[in-house]
């Protein structure tokens, strides 16, 4: 050995000599562990242990099950079976060509007279049945001006209905875009419209009554094939209501007969053109808007002679008369302005064309939604800049034809509000109570936290309606009786929550 290690250079001996040393410090390592496993721990090897690696949790193994292959295509021929019957394959699409029918009969406008054969005459009579002519219109006293503080202890002490909850009182089978009450002040009669055309009727003071359990009186018509977009009545004339929709047409519902007829249809094929509201200036005179910036004229004894005139560019969502001076009328639009008109200068060209001039107007940073005039000539618009806008007009009832109104209108009152109602809520609209019996001009919108607010027309918050437990979702549609102080909210399930 000692030959063999002379025989080595420098180099060879240093790396052998490395090599037998490493060798021996692994023995003692696995002897040091050996040692570990069946005696004391030392010091030394506890100190050892203390930097030792953090054990990692132990993943539980994936088991993959065995999936059997797919069966490979053979002949049923071959295989000895049957084919599948030529008449149940028929009768399967026989089936989903009737559902499809179904739905697009649904979304198809009918025309003419509908008769509401599903409910009694005599439930309909009953119904549309008032006593105003005994009823007591003195309850409401006229507020003295100023009296803010007694005004908003009066409007906060209405009370929700008790009889049922709102969850019970489901007016309409989808969202409702408006709703108010009959102008009777004999009964409290609860009107809605919804998303697919329904017409909604609660008769609020009446109960159904099935197997020892009460119920509310609820009545629902399909007058629409689709969004029943607003309903109204002719003045001094409670027996019909009339109603506008998105499927084109304006109806008349006679609950007196339970017939609805329509009464006038704009549109070319399944495209109609889209009816967005309607309002009467008179007896007869019938104005509606429509989703392509257009406002017609309707004269209810020569229904086929229509007037249409363009005044915006994109859609109007909403407008109103002047309730003294209904020659006035106020839009709102898509395009972000509301514009005041005066009908009297509506003229016509010699190509038999319409050209209107809009008296004055107010711009918006983005779409406005409504619109509503009040008698006093106060208007009142909200859109989805989140702002509620009161325009004091009172010296509008006195503007004459060759009046020089202000290019700009510029608001006397400006009350921040949240109008984000987003895809599923019904857009917000405030809405003055049309002839208050106590005097007092104000107004009512839906607020998203779900309640129903109140102001004057200087500005002033006077209630702010809800009930946190009861009310459970956005009453986003929301209208004043015409004259008493009864406030009633819809949701976006069709439900009701009414005050009074």
């Amino acid at each position: 050995m000692a030959d063999t290690d002379s025989s080595l250079n420098e180099y060879e001996r240093q790396r052998r000599a490395n090599i037998e040393r490493n060798n021996a410090l692994i023995r003692e390592l696995e002897l040091a562990g050996l040692s570990a496993d069946i005696g004391p721990v030392s010091t030394s090897s506890k100190r050892v242990a203390a930097h030792k690696p953090r054990p990692t949790a132990k993943r539980a193994k994936t088991i993959q099950k065995e999936e059997s292959p797919a069966p490979r295509r053979t002949s049923a021929r071959l295989a000895g079976l049957q084919a599948e019957s030529e008449a149940v394959r028929i009768k399967a699409e026989e089936e989903y060509t009737t559902a499809q029918e179904k739905v697009k009969a649904e979304r198809q406008r009918v025309g003419g007279d509908i008769k509401f054969e599903d409910i009694a005459s005599d439930a309909l009579s009953k119904l549309w049945t008032f006593n105003d002519d005994d009823a007591d219109t003195q309850n409401e006293e006229k507020v003295i001006a100023g009296d803010i503080v007694q005004l908003r202890k009066d409007l906060s002490s209405l009370t929700l209905f008790e009889k049922f909850e709102p969850n019970d009182i489901k007016i309409t089978p989808e969202r409702i875009y408006n709703i108010g009450f009959h102008p009777s002040v004999s009964k409290r009669l609860v009107l809605a419209g919804d998303k697919i055309g329904h017409l909604g009727v609660w008769d609020v003071d009446e109960v159904k009554r099935e197997d020892d359990d009460e119920y509310p009186q609820l009545y629902l018509f399909k007058v629409h094939a689709r969004t029943l977009s607003s309903f109204t009545f002719a003045p001094s004339v409670s027996e019909k209501v009339y109603t506008s929709s998105y499927d084109g047409s304006i109806r008349s519902v006679d609950f007196t007969t339970g017939v609805s007829s329509e009464i006038y249809y704009g549109g070319f094929g399944s495209e109609p053109d889209a009816v967005s509201e309607i309002h009467f200036a008179d007896q007869n005179l019938l104005y509606f808007s429509t989703l392509e910036g257009e406002l017609g004229r309707l004269d209810l004894r020569t229904p086929k002679d229509i007037t249409k005139f363009r005044l915006h560019e994109k859609k109007i969502g909403g407008f109103s008369l002047h309730p003294s001076a209904p020659h006035f009328c106020a839009t709102a639009s898509l395009d972000r302005s509301m514009k005041l008109w005066d009908f009297r200068r509506i003229k016509t060209t010699r190509s038999h064309e319409l050209q209107a001039k809009y008296l004055t107007r107010y711009d918006s940073r983005l779409s406005i939604s409504c619109t509503s005039w009040n008698s006093d000539g106060g208007i009142v618009c909200n859109g989805y800049d989140d702002t509620v806008n009161i325009f004091n007009l009172k010296e509008s009832v006195t503007w004459s034809e060759s009046f020089t109104a202000p290019e700009e209108l510029k608001p006397s009152v400006t009350i921040r509000h949240n109008c984000q109602t987003g895809r599923w809520v019904t857009i917000l609209r405030a809405h003055w109570q049309q002839n208050p019996l106590d005097q007092v001009q104000k107004f009512v919108i839906g607020n998203m936290n779900r309640f129903m607010d109140v102001y004057t027309a200087d500005g002033i918050q006077l209630a702010r309606l809800g009930d946190a437990d009861l009310v459970s979702a956005v009453p986003a549609a929301c209208q004043f009786h015409p004259t008493k102080n009864w406030i009633v909210g819809g949701t976006a399930s069709g439900k009701v929550c009414l005050f009074s």
